[in-house]
């Protein structure tokens, strides 16, 4: 919490209403169907929740959204509180993953949001790269080196993961 403003951030109070109930990050996230370095991204400040994840938030500990985030009004937390029409059921999950909602159409739409469509494997080299910025290097030799090179660095990669598994 900041001197100047007598509301601590919203990763504070997730934070402070996640021990208050006895939850550790882990078991939080899994109530909130997120990952646990979500939540641990959240209540550092890191990472800002949109009122969707917020709402998620919420659910999994019980509380209503703007005790975690005053910032917002009560409308907009009952709106985000209840799920879209195609999400009611666990077996519908695959229909909501095909067709975005409209909120979420919304904002893409919205000028100055781009949304990307990233494979499973795009996004998880986007995530190692964000989390191990000393790798890049090694990925631009890679990714510039001619085709003897590669193949020795290929090597090279494998033999390091043959030890790791």
């Amino acid at each position: 919490m900041t001197p100047s403003s007598p509301v601590p951030p919203v990763g504070e109070r997730i934070a402070q209403l996640r021990k208050e109930r006895g939850l550790t990050q882990a078991k939080l996230a899994e109530r909130a169907r997120l990952s646990t370095s979500a939540i641990a991204m959240y209540e550092t400040n890191r990472r800002q929740p949109d009122e969707r994840t917020l709402a998620q938030i919420a659910e999994a500990l019980g509380v209503e959204m703007t005790q975690i985030a005053p910032h917002l009004t009560a409308s907009a937390a009952s709106r985000q509180a209840k799920p879209a029409p195609n999400e009611s059921h666990p077996g519908d999950r695959a229909a909501a993953a095909s067709e975005p909602n409209r909120a979420e159409r919304e904002v893409g739409d919205a000028p100055g949001v781009t949304q990307l469509v990233l494979t499973k494997d795009e996004a998880r080299l986007i995530l190692f790269v964000r989390m191990h910025p000393d790798a890049m290097p090694f990925l631009q030799s890679y990714v510039t080196a001619d085709p003897d090179k590669r193949r020795q660095l290929e090597r090279a990669w494998r033999l390091i993961q043959a030890f790791q598994g």
